[in-house]
């Protein structure tokens, strides 16, 4: 007698071939009636894989047929629940591929050739598992700081130029764990911006007390319209990165007016560029002369570069004052600093950071929140960006970004049997 469910191996694969036991009624009226033995047809479904290969369910469906003429449904074909119609995967499957693309980060495509189904299948299941975890409202809940950066989503072409997303980060301090990103903006205007937080409640919106952003005036704006009662703040590493760009900014230029060309390996300056962009307490005796001489060397007779890198220098100090009010002084005196240098660069830099005066002295009132949470984030979005290559779609773009840094898994993982350092080793 043949056994409802048995296991067969074959090629070094699992087949788990179930046939249903029992009769079945109709739909509609419950009536019971079976069809004959050969009207039977047999289904093929990936299973998650056992014991490191991949598992098939081989599932045999009797059609059944109701005798009564005045049944709305005269025949029909045994269903499962855990096996949707005409489908290659189980559910468990599907949400297995979900979980793997989504907490483990791994491409669709190879995720889809361990379960040897089509990359569009993969997708499919990550779409139908995945998207209630990223649309589910409660995932935005208790959220008072957001941190806010742009990403670049596809380079130049071409026919297009470097397109960017506005990633959304939680930098909500009470929060246990790392920090998660909320959400993914196809754009980093204003617009965009306001657009997406008037989508949301006007309860989460009035509980947003801090905004960290860097000093693109997009953000700015966009967050004195929309959360107009947010504290704004500037991000101290994006501030810092502008003073020492500028030193960049003006070395370049004196390197080409000396010159004529790009800096070479035998430019003076160009030989000191990175010490240039070294803070004045992490130089050595040795590097503090390589310094000096560079700039004997190569820099202008008024000394541009050097007031320049003082500039740079003074700029990072500001973020060490203990509170406020010497900060306040502290950037009133490096102002002052830039417009007496009458350098375009400096003063182009400090133009830009007095207009967001507020935002930076804002810094000592928030007890020195930064971006630094956002920027690791990003770190994650550009390894996804590297494991798929590229995208094209945003869609997908960001519901993988999202899976990946946006969502509590909660996967029970394994308990280790070890310690750091078991004092017998196999």
């Amino acid at each position: 007698r043949q056994s409802p469910a048995w296991l067969a191996s074959l090629h070094g694969r699992i087949r788990h071939h179930q046939q249903p036991p029992g009769a079945s009624g109709a739909p509609s009226a419950g009536w019971v009636f079976q069809r004959s033995t050969p009207s039977r047809s047999q289904t093929q479904t990936r299973d998650l894989p056992s014991s490191g290969r991949p598992v098939t369910l081989v599932r045999v469906k009797r059609v059944w047929r109701c005798p009564h003429a005045l049944c709305p449904k005269s025949t029909w074909t045994e269903t499962s629940e855990v096996i949707a119609p005409r489908a290659c995967l189980t559910q468990r499957a599907r949400a297995e591929i979900c979980r793997r693309v989504g907490e483990d980060g791994a491409s669709v495509a190879a995720t889809a050739r361990d379960f040897g189904v089509g990359w569009a299948t993969a997708m499919a299941g990550v779409r139908q598992h995945g998207a209630p975890r990223v649309d589910d409202p409660a995932r935005l809940e208790g959220v008072d700081a957001v941190g806010l950066d742009e990403t670049a989503f596809q380079a130049a072409s071409a026919t297009r130029s470097t397109s960017f997303v506005t990633g959304i980060v939680d930098l909500t301090r009470h929060r246990v764990g790392p920090a998660r990103l909320l959400d993914v903006i196809d754009d980093r205007s204003a617009s965009a911006l306001v657009s997406w937080v008037d989508q949301r409640d006007p309860a989460w919106r009035a509980a947003i007390t801090t905004a960290a952003l860097d000093p693109y005036r997009g953000y700015a704006s966009a967050l004195r319209a929309a959360l107009p009662h947010a504290v704004r703040v500037l991000d101290a590493f994006h501030v810092t990165r502008l003073g020492f760009a500028a030193v960049d900014d003006v070395r370049r230029r004196i390197q080409r007016e000396q010159t004529g060309h790009r800096g070479r390996r035998d430019d003076p300056l160009y030989r000191i560029r990175r010490l240039l962009r070294r803070a004045h307490t992490h130089h050595s005796q040795r590097s503090w002369q390589r310094l000096l001489a560079g700039l004997d060397a190569g820099d202008t007779t008024d000394e541009q570069l050097a007031h320049t890198w003082i500039a740079a220098q003074d700029l990072r100090l500001i973020f060490s004052c203990p509170d406020r009010a010497r900060a306040a002084q502290a950037l009133y005196r490096w102002l002052a600093y830039c417009a007496d240098a009458d350098i375009p660069e400096l003063t182009r830099l400090a133009r830009t950071l007095d207009s967001g005066r507020a935002e930076l002295l804002a810094y000592f009132d928030t007890g020195g929140i930064s971006n630094g949470p956002t920027e690791a984030v990003n770190l994650l979005i550009k390894k996804i960006k590297r494991v798929r290559h590229g995208f094209r779609n945003f869609d997908n773009y960001r519901l993988r970004l999202l899976l990946y840094c946006g969502v509590d898994w909660n996967t029970v993982r394994a308990t280790p049997i070890r310690g750091r350092l078991p004092r017998l080793a196999a």
